[in-house]
């Protein structure tokens, strides 16, 4: 059995410490709060390490690109709904803070690292010219979309606000380019998965796919133990933020920096050793595909679906960012495209990334206005 052979690996034991995160709600840690963030932390260490050996698993049954697809789906759609409730609360700052945030620490922070752990077992690292370019190509766009908003209101003495409870011309322009965006990218999958298929593909891929996998599961549950993981996980993360949350709270670090740079650093832990471990085997598709991939995801499906499901909550989110978040945002998807842009990566370029976001990361952390 699946579940079986899963739970007994050298992970099995930290499971428990997994359990007691997801049943300990974060009130109940009193004053040990940094106690508690720790445990929270550690508890998503072997959920990860769980998620990466299925990914393994599924990437033997459709693919390398297929296998990365179906992961970050799975793993974006829950946080749709951990954004879903922020966006109820009418925390719009959160919402939009924290997708940009992931957006930022996968794209510099975890594709930098894979670079780096790629190349330590190969001197040029080769990406799929096709998928490397689509892929950039929409994260670039993804930014000038939400660009528009800063633009037109450049000279306005009100500044743009990331949602209200009014239906005015923001939330039926956020509804409409919203639509347009949604469409756009589900037929990008028309175009990578059906009519241009051959273009995405490569021959390991294809023997892999057609291959006899090492284990006998079937693809169904392979994803559905993904799901019974990444509820675990979703689970953790609540109460890793929360935590995080309270241990901050008082504390000299802006909104800004928490929300964009410091809570994505921990709920990109899954993503990143899925990245990481495929970087190590040389699958740099599924590294790319748990990175940018899942990044152009975010800012072109789930920021879209929050848009739309917000009127039925009563709350009309924007499709705008923070001027800072915008800024950053705008370096990431310049930096990850000029880096690619060669369809081929090196540690150095991996190395570059880091930097950038480590400016960020410091910039955001020490850069503040004097009020």
């Amino acid at each position: 059995m699946l579940i079986r052979e899963v739970l007994s690996g050298r992970w099995k034991l930290l499971l428990l410490v997994s359990a007691v995160a997801i049943v300990v709600p974060p009130e109940a840690a009193g004053p040990f709060k940094l106690p508690y963030f720790l445990l929270c932390g550690l508890a998503l260490i072997p959920l990860a390490q769980i998620t990466a050996e299925l990914v393994d698993r599924l990437v033997h049954r459709v693919g390398e690109r297929l296998g990365g697809l179906l992961n970050v789906t799975l793993g974006n759609l829950l946080e749709l709904v951990i954004a879903l409730t922020a966006l109820k609360s009418g925390l719009y700052d959160l919402v939009v803070l924290s997708i940009a945030g992931a957006v930022i620490t996968n794209s510099l922070l975890v594709l930098g690292i894979s670079t780096i752990v790629a190349g330590r077992r190969e001197l040029v690292v080769d990406l799929n010219r096709h998928s490397r370019g689509l892929s950039t190509r929409q994260l670039l766009i993804s930014v000038i979309l939400m660009s528009v908003p800063s633009i037109f209101f450049w000279d306005s003495m009100h500044p743009i606000t990331e949602g209200s409870k009014v239906f005015d011309l923001f939330a039926v322009y956020s509804l409409v380019v919203a639509v347009i965006v949604m469409l756009a990218y589900l037929l990008s999958y028309l175009y990578q998965l059906g009519t241009h298929r051959r273009l995405f593909a490569v021959e390991r891929e294809i023997a892999e796919a057609s291959a006899t996998s090492e284990s006998q599961a079937s693809l169904l549950a392979i994803v559905g133990v993904l799901v019974l993981v990444a509820l675990a996980i979703a689970g953790v993360s609540e109460h890793l933020v929360a935590g995080l949350e309270e241990l901050v709270e008082g504390s000299a670090v802006t909104p800004l920096f928490v929300g964009m740079l410091l809570l994505p650093l921990f709920s990109a832990i899954p993503e990143a050793l899925v990245a990481f471990r495929a970087a190590s085997r040389g699958r740099m598709a599924l590294a790319m595909a748990s990175t940018v991939e899942s990044s152009v995801q975010l800012m072109l499906f789930v920021l879209p679906v929050l848009v739309l499901l917000g009127p039925l909550m009563g709350r009309f989110l924007h499709l705008t960012f923070p001027p800072q978040a915008l800024a950053c945002l705008g370096a990431t998807a310049f930096a990850v495209h000029w880096v690619t842009e060669g369809d081929s990566l090196t540690w150095y370029q991996g190395l570059l990334l880091l930097s950038i976001y480590t400016a960020l990361f410091v910039g955001a952390l020490l850069l503040k206005p004097i009020i």
